[in-house]
């Protein structure tokens, strides 16, 4: 390593000027400019200081009468760190050296060789290394390259740690070689180097007889250990790429250059689904409904668990949308049901960020345009690349390493680890239980244990975070429902706004229709969870009105789902009208034929009927009990038909005959 002294001829680099040392008085250093002789003064502890943090850098030169002579940096071909030569130089260049210490230490100099020789030989036997003792020429030769260095220990390793190997192949027969290897080995048919080089012999043979006929100087052949020398010389990335593609070279070469950025809580969160592990059953049947889906929404910053949502429902919007229903609003209603939650949730609020993968449904305008009327913004990440949302994916395993590790009804990856292990027979869990033990799991476990790294707990992360940037939150739930809500346009008329066969009619909306006109299309949002209201857009003030059903005996509490459901059973198209009362028929016999399916005790799972009961972590904190028994629970299944009688219609206000339409 180069050294330096503090003294006249001391060259620095100092705030992009180049500065000559020239004298010190007490504690101050002066410097001089020396094309224009202007002088800078810098104390001593500063001038250290800005050494040691790299703002001020020494540079080898030296001053002639007239200017500062900086001699050019040639390029460096041998290393200068004794550390980046093999161990067995790095003896051979400190043998060296010992050698010529202990020769300057006996008063000999350079030139000296009849003193060098028994001298040399009397080190020799002090070391007892079992070398030779060297020659006196080499000890010169060693000794002259030393001073040259400036007493650098590099100057002593051997030329040899940093022989390059001759190329010793014409360029013809190397750029067949290397085209060989392009084509044979490099191929995501994935040969061995093997066989990839005895196609490489079979076209060789081949290209010298074409050579030969035309009088051409032939192609030299390599041997196999040179040929997988080549192949072993390539980029590793390039040979990954082409032999197995871009997403798997990407993934094995990954590097997480540090924490993923995010400056304090809800800066970004990640969102994801997953399937979980384990097999539930009905509440009230205790019959096998498969393995729901989870839909999580983590804080990048602090860890902590924001909101989730479980169904049996594969991903989609709706799970997207009741994760992040979850993760606006407080978790007080868990506490109200389930008391025994020890430690505070706090941790909710919009994201600044929303970082997702690529599936379709984060991709879909409707999710892109849901975040960004929220206020936030969202991130895809590349395909294949989980450890850009490493947080949720570390999420998920933990849940499976702690919380579904000895749970009956787990269930496994593969039949080999599965063995006979049955897990819709060995099932308990009831899906309420699961919601609650989510949620004891999240509170009392996860958001409170500490990180190895850190020593502090999510929670402990976000309560010190949200001092310095307080969390958003929603100022309006009804905005809320418009935001994530389907959206749909259609004219209205004087039944008012019509969808999939329900009306949605009130005086609000006919003293629109009259200030509008007959016919006009207006935009409404439909709630996925709840028909029996949707919210139409003014067209003019651009304000929503809350619209309830005309039929909230059917509708209200019926989810989309569910109604389409209904309007199939029923065998009515996307453009047929029916009486509301012959889909409320449909459902009281699909509650009945559902019944006898639950009574028959089929050994199979339920997960469609499942998705029909509406069974979701959002329904459970509501304090619902939904079951497959009673897929319509809190609706009314039967009413009779109303007598045919005269009304007003709500928007027109004019009498008309209608039969429960």
């Amino acid at each position: 390593m180069a050294s330096f002294f503090l003294q006249k001829g001391l060259v620095i680099q100092w705030r992009g000027e180049t500065l000559e040392y020239v004298a010190q008085c007490t504690d101050e250093l002066y410097f001089e400019e020396p094309a224009t002789g202007r002088r800078e003064t810098m104390r001593e502890p500063e001038f250290w200081t800005n050494y040691q943090t790299g703002a001020l850098t020494i540079v080898k030169a030296f001053s002639s009468p007239k200017q500062l002579l900086i001699p050019e940096t040639p390029p460096q071909t041998a290393p200068t760190n004794l550390a980046d030569v093999p161990e067995r130089y790095q003896e051979d260049a400190l043998r060296r050296r010992d050698f010529i210490d202990k020769l300057r230490e006996a008063g000999i100099t350079v030139g000296q060789k009849r003193l060098i020789a028994p001298e040399a030989k009397r080190i020799a036997l002090a070391l007892n290394d079992g070398l030779p003792t060297p020659s006196v020429s080499a000890i010169c030769r060693w000794w002259r390259d030393y001073e040259r260095n400036h007493y650098e220990v590099y100057a002593l390793v051997s030329k040899n740690a940093h022989r390059k190997r001759p190329e010793r192949m014409d360029a013809d027969s190397e750029r067949f070689l290397q085209d060989s290897i392009d084509s044979n080995y490099l191929s995501n048919t994935r040969p061995s180097a093997r066989s990839s080089y005895q196609f490489y012999q079979t076209a060789l043979t081949k290209e010298n007889l074409k050579r030969e006929g035309i009088r051409l100087p032939l192609l030299r052949l390599v041997s196999e250990r040179t040929y997988y020398g080549r192949i072993d010389d390539r980029d590793k990335f390039d040979v990954l790429r082409c032999r197995y593609g871009l997403e798997e070279a990407l993934k094995r070469f990954k590097m997480i250059e540090g924490h993923l950025p995010a400056k304090y809580p809800l800066d970004a969160v990640e969102i994801d689904h997953t399937p979980l592990n384990l097999f539930v059953i009905d509440d009230l049947a205790f019959l096998p409904l498969g393995r729901p889906w989870l839909t999580a929404i983590k804080d990048r910053f602090s860890k902590v668990l924001l909101g989730f949502y479980v169904s049996f429902q594969a991903t989609g919007l709706a799970s997207i949308f009741g994760a992040i229903k979850h993760s606006l609003h407080s978790h007080h209603m868990a506490y109200q049901h389930w008391k025994d939650l020890e430690n505070p949730w706090p941790a909710h609020g919009r994201g600044a960020l929303y970082v997702s993968d690529r599936g379709a449904d984060f991709l879909s305008l409707r999710y892109r345009a849901a975040i960004a009327s929220l206020g936030g913004k969202y991130e895809h990440c590349k395909r294949r690349t989980p450890w850009l949302k490493a947080s949720i994916e570390r999420f998920f395993l933990t849940l499976e390493q702690t919380f579904f590790e000895s749970m009956p009804g787990k269930t496994f990856s593969c039949l080999r680890e599965r063995g006979s292990y049955d897990s819709a027979k060995q099932a308990v869990i009831r899906f309420s239980t699961l919601i609650y033990l989510l949620h004891k799991w999240a509170v009392d476990h996860h958001n409170i244990a500490r990180h190895s790294r850190t020593h502090a707990s999510p929670l402990e992360l976000w309560n010190e975070g949200i001092g310095m940037a307080p969390p958003p939150y929603p100022a309006n739930v009804d905005e809320l429902n418009i935001i994530l809500g389907e959206r749909h346009d259609g004219a209205l008329s004087h039944e008012g706004v019509r969808f999939l066969g329900l009306n949605y009619a009130d005086d609000a909306l006919s003293d629109l229709r009259k200030h509008i006109g007959q016919g006009k299309r207006v935009d409404y949002a439909v709630c996925l969870e709840d028909l029996g209201h949707i919210h139409v857009k003014h067209p003019l003030t651009g304000a929503y009105l809350k619209v309830s059903c005309t039929r909230p005996d059917y509708a209200s509490g019926l989810s989309l789902y569910q109604h389409k459901y209904l309007r199939q059973q029923a065998r009515l198209t996307e453009r047929e009208s029916a009486q509301v009362d012959v889909l409320m028929q449909t459902r009281l016999t699909m509650a009945s034929v559902i019944a006898e399916e639950v009574d028959r005790k089929a050994n199979k799972t339920k997960v469609r009927l499942a998705r029909i009961a509406g069974i979701n972590s959002n329904a459970a904190l509501e304090g619902k009990t939904q079951s497959i028994t009673n897929p319509f629970a809190g609706q009314t299944l039967a009413a009779p038909p109303p007598p045919l009688q005269m009304h007003e219609a709500p928007i027109t206000n004019t009498p008309r005959y209608s039969w429960g339409v």
